[in-house]
């Protein structure tokens, strides 16, 4: 009968292991978790002589190292930059490099890519125009990559690894504290040392996955000695080496501590400071460390992880060794504590949580229109199912076995806890089986919600994205405008003209009606047959901006369109 629910219960687990990597597969790859506030030159500018410099500004601090770049070619695709890219006066959210003077009149293509505080890559491409020659297309170096839609999944696979092992190791705090007969148990030990391997090995290949996810490789490039080298001295690469370290050091204490038969020892206190400082390791690597204050942050992160550990570990080993042990006087002593502690954990777990949520999303806005807010969404109704099915395994304890007060005329008696029956135990049992279910989909859930760009994030980056309309000329023709970025403030205006006659000119002006701002003259340029695109345009405000378009065919034939367009 052990074997077979043991059977049930690897099916069970290789199921759930299926679903999440679907899932994981599923996941598209991370959007950058920086976004680019400007450029300068700006995108589809046009410029009298060469700039000494160009440079991207990014909206918070971005590494270069040996992974980033900012190279300029030409319109054959030749470098033309003088010297590395560089932070001007030592600025992290700015990256410039040096240009000669002597530059020829053409198009420009600035090729981008650096990596965000949370170690996510960003790339791009800016354009711009030197002279009076036409805006052709951006044109590569061969050097831009975005990243492998492979990687990313493997990375959200390798990320929920240490998670899990991280939950599983937590469990460990039970036969250092009130369940020391759990040392003597093979399946207890093997519960703690199968989470100690899951997160080396997690640890081991988010080194080796980092590398080649920054430089936008695939995973034949895992092994690379430049890319691992180039992780190791990063903060990312910094803070696995001391993970690796610490654990290192705890699986030396857990190997004596978890000795059969072994009374508890003065020194296995050092324990706790070493989960402590693996746990930083999480919240500094990721998004708590872009969240300011980024103390209170990283700080709120680590409460978080180590009530999942608690609650989550001591979870599996209650389901997988305590109560199948059924041993009376273990379960009378060891399950009120348990109870207790998973109380203490939900509270930190729902306060830590709340606030990383509410910063994390940053707008109601993002809670229903971008990944990382429906994520959170799920997260939220997946932790509402584990409170009611812990609060039915409460209810059971609490009745059962916590000593109750009975009173005698004046003397105060304590009575004896009840002892679980076989079917109170076969029932708990269930339930916290499938707590520990739901608790591993809700891990799935955290290892893919932490490569999503935060919520204000994909907005902002979702709102600088090109708006366009487009309105009838006559003749069954269109013309088709672009407004780049959506943003208002600088931006460049394309207009398309369907299939036809070439005409004479095109004027074009942009207005806020709503502001009574314009009309303001909008100076188009012919980049082919019936395209046309303008040299920089301020439009200062947020708001519908109507664009007026003249297209003149002949000396006595005009028409006027117009196109609005919604800028944020």
């Amino acid at each position: 009968m052990t074997r077979l629910r043991g059977r049930r219960l690897g099916a069970l687990l290789l199921m759930l292991g299926a679903l999440l990597g679907a899932g994981f597969a599923l996941a598209g790859a991370a959007s950058a978790h920086a976004t680019v506030v400007s450029s300068d030159p700006l995108d589809g500018t046009r410029l009298k002589s060469a700039p000494a410099s160009v440079s991207i500004t990014y909206d918070e601090s971005v590494g270069l190292g040996s992974l980033g770049y900012l190279h300029v070619v030409n319109g054959q695709g030749k470098r033309v930059e003088s010297g590395a890219a560089y932070h001007p006066k030592g600025n992290g959210a700015i990256v410039a490099v040096n240009l000669p003077s002597s530059l020829p009149d053409g198009t420009y293509t600035e090729s981008y890519r650096v990596i965000s505080a949370d170690s996510h890559p960003i790339a791009g491409v800016v354009r711009f125009v030197i002279g009076n020659g036409p805006l052709t297309a951006a044109v590569s170096d061969g050097t831009t990559r975005t990243s492998d839609g492979g990687v990313s999944a493997l990375f959200d696979v390798v990320r929920w690894l240490s998670f899990a092992g991280l939950g599983l190791l937590g469990g460990a705090w039970l036969m250092l504290t009130v369940w020391p007969e759990g040392r003597d148990d093979y399946r207890a030990r093997r519960l703690v040392w199968l989470g100690w391997g899951g997160l080396v090995v997690g640890g081991i290949l988010e080194v080796l996955l980092e590398g080649v996810f920054a430089a936008g490789r695939s995973v034949s490039s895992l092994f690379s000695p430049s890319l691992v080298d180039a992780t190791l001295h990063t903060h990312y690469g910094e803070l696995h080496s001391g993970r690796l370290l610490m654990l290192g050091l705890l699986a030396v204490l857990l190997g004596a501590a978890l000795q059969p038969g072994r009374d508890r020892q003065w020194w296995e206190r050092a324990v706790w400071p070493l989960a402590a400082g693996i746990v930083w390791t999480f919240s500094d690597s990721g998004h708590p460390a872009t969240t300011n204050p980024s103390w209170l942050s990283i700080l709120n992160d680590g409460l978080h992880l180590l009530a999942m550990a608690t609650w989550v570990g001591g979870l599996v080993m209650i389901v997988g060794v305590l109560l199948p042990r059924r041993e009376p006087e273990e379960l009378r002593r060891v399950l009120p504590v348990f109870s207790a502690a998973a109380f203490g954990s939900v509270v930190v777990l729902a306060v830590t949580g709340t606030y990383a949520a509410w910063r994390g999303i940053g707008s109601l806005r993002a809670i229903f229109t971008t990944e990382y807010g429906l994520l959170i969404d799920l997260k939220v109704l997946l932790f509402v199912g584990l409170l009611g099915l812990g609060n039915l395994s409460r209810l059971t304890i609490a009745r059962r076995l916590r000593p109750r007060v009975a009173y005698a005329a004046t003397t105060e008696l304590l009575e004896a806890p009840a002892e679980l029956t076989a079917n109170e135990t076969e029932r708990m049992r269930r339930s916290v089986w499938v707590e520990v279910v739901v608790a591993v989909i809700v891990l799935g859930v955290t290892a893919i919600l932490v490569s999503q760009p935060r919520g204000n994030e994909a907005i902002a980056a979702r709102d600088r994205g090109a708006v366009s309309g487009h309105a009838s000329i006559g003749g069954g023709r269109t013309a088709d405008v672009r407004v780049d970025p959506g943003v208002h403030g600088s931006v460049t205006v394309g207009v398309t003209l369907s299939a036809g006659a070439v005409p004479q000119s095109l004027t074009a002006t942009a207005s806020n009606p709503a502001q009574q701002l314009g009309p303001i003259p909008i100076r188009l340029t012919a980049q082919g047959r019936n395209e046309y695109s303008s040299s920089v345009v301020n439009l200062p405000v947020a708001g519908t901006w109507v664009i007026d378009l003249v297209v003149t065919e002949s000396k006595f034939d005009a028409v006027a369109a117009d196109v609005s367009v919604k800028l944020h």
